[in-house]
């Protein structure tokens, strides 16, 4: 028996489900924690940043995630 951790880990479903949920909410909101750039935003672009490293990609039909992140990339303090 695989244990929940282990599914974590090794289901391909739970990573694209992150991605999915975060779109949805970004899709009504215009930062992760509302209308406001915030400490959740720089918890959520190193994330994703996290992800491009292990060769996992925001799939292309997540405009608002994809928006989300150009938005917050070019922010002057993501570059430094």
């Amino acid at each position: 028996m695989i244990s929940d951790d282990a599914r974590w880990v090794t289901g391909d479903t739970v990573r694209v489900d992150a991605f999915a949920d975060l779109n949805e909410r970004l899709g009504q909101v215009s930062f992760v924690a509302g209308e406001r750039y915030s400490a959740a935003d720089i918890t959520a672009v190193v994330t994703v940043d996290f992800a491009k490293a292990l060769e996992l990609s925001v799939p292309a039909d997540h405009a608002a995630l994809k928006r989300w992140y150009e938005t917050v990339s070019s922010r002057p303090s993501a570059t430094a």
